[in-house]
């Protein structure tokens, strides 16, 4: 008869194995397209004070996100410059993938706005595309960062139309952040687009000073 807590060497491998594993899943939705600057970026090490709507709305997102995702829900964030909407939709992906490793088919992208179009443009060098946009199209979520900053024509409008659409009709949640505001993102995009975006995404609002600045300041100071 084994002793309580007792495992054999062959369990304790078992363990092992699995364990591995687990980080191994880990690793892989959160090697997701992030920036090496944000790769630490979580929902424990924001700094809240300014955003505390925010932040709870993403962390419920982020546990709850089983169920938002069989909805089609995601997320747009928009305000102003360095107010924390990119460490929030990081911390979203570090949340789901040690959360949600298990239970997540598929993979996660996270891709800036400019990126994104250049990686497609790149693509009709050599394919039609096609490939290219089917990975934004049907990825378990899609994240796309800085929304607006990119240079609008008819071509990007059916691009983001395209990807947008796929993913509206066939329940795929998209997270969006941008540093417009709602009035400026309707200005700079059609309205197919804007109606698919506004059903499928919750608004959140992240206000207050561009942190990069803020902590940075005094050191500016010091050195004049």
């Amino acid at each position: 008869m084994r002793e309580p807590g007792y495992q054999s060497n062959w369990e304790k491998e078992e363990l092992k194995e699995k364990g591995i594993k687990l980080k191994e899943r880990i690793q892989e939705l959160k090697d997701c397209g992030i920036g090496i600057r944000f790769k630490n970026k979580t929902f424990s090490n924001f700094d809240k004070t300014q955003n505390t709507e925010a932040f709870n709305i993403c962390k419920e997102y982020a546990k709850n996100f089983l169920q938002h995702s069989k909805e089609g829900k995601g997320l747009f964030l928009y305000g102003n410059v360095g107010t924390g909407k990119t460490h929030l939709a990081v911390a979203i992906v570090d949340y789901i993938a040690r959360l949600h490793k298990n239970e997540i088919n598929g993979s996660i992208r996270f891709i800036t706005v400019t990126e994104l179009l250049q990686t497609i443009k790149d693509s009709f060098k050599y394919t039609d595309g096609k490939n290219v946009i089917d990975r934004f199209k049907k990825c378990r979520l899609l994240i796309i960062d800085d929304m607006g900053t990119n240079k609008v024509t008819d071509w990007t409008q059916e691009v983001f139309y395209s990807i947008i659409n796929y993913r509206y009709e066939n329940l795929l949640p998209t997270i969006i952040t941008t540093n417009l505001t709602i009035d400026e993102f309707k200005k700079v995009n059609d309205e197919r687009l804007m109606s698919r975006i506004f059903e499928m995404c919750k608004g959140v609002k992240l206000s207050g000073e561009d942190h990069r600045i803020k902590i940075n300041n005094a050191e500016f100071i010091k050195s004049k």
